[in-house]
């Protein structure tokens, strides 16, 4: 007898890391204006409050790589005062950096605005940090100093109260439909 034989079928592509890649691929290259808006608004800062930035010490022109990892990109800030910047970066290639720091999104701006403990986010892995952790510290603690909320870290108008009002409502909701799926 006589076998024929089948031509094996590949598995069937991954729809959700399809997605993902889609995802990261248009967010990349849709960049420009994300990072437009976020480094005015880091220069923003320190046009305001430039002693800000001398909290960081020796880690001023250091490269900090914040990874959402409920996003596929990363954002590598460089503080470095008045020529601060913000870039959006692919998170497996950020480029040098002194410090990441990964966790989920809601939970990194909390940490940024001050309304989440540092401390108890790192300790419960809620966050994690990789590389230097002396250029962390000096970041919290400019960040501390600095008293900012979502509004001056999304670089949203000035005008604080509806926006944040609104900022607030929106965390607020997403940390919820998070708490649900999960």
């Amino acid at each position: 007898m006589m076998r024929v034989r089948r031509p094996r079928r590949s598995a069937p592509p991954d729809l959700a890391a399809l997605r993902t890649r889609a995802l990261a691929e248009a967010l990349f290259r849709l960049r420009a204006p994300a990072e437009i808006v976020l480094t005015a608004a880091l220069r923003r800062i320190a046009r305001r409050n430039g002693a800000v930035f001398e909290r960081l010490g020796p880690y001023r022109n250091s490269g900090f790589v914040i990874a959402p990892s409920d996003l596929p990109v990363a954002f590598r800030l460089t503080p470095s005062g008045a020529d601060g910047r913000i870039a959006v970066v692919r998170p497996a290639d950020p480029g040098p950096f002194a410090a990441r720091i990964c966790g989920p999104l809601l939970d990194l701006l909390d940490l940024f605005d001050g309304s989440l403990d540092a401390d108890a986010a790192f300790f419960s892995r809620t966050l994690l940090v990789e590389g230097d952790t002396a250029a962390v510290v000096a970041l919290h603690n400019a960040l501390e100093a600095a008293d900012l909320g979502l509004v001056d870290l999304l670089g949203l108008p000035v005008g604080r109260g509806a926006a944040e009002a609104a900022l607030s409502r929106l965390a607020r909701a997403a940390r919820r439909h998070a708490a649900a799926r999960g």
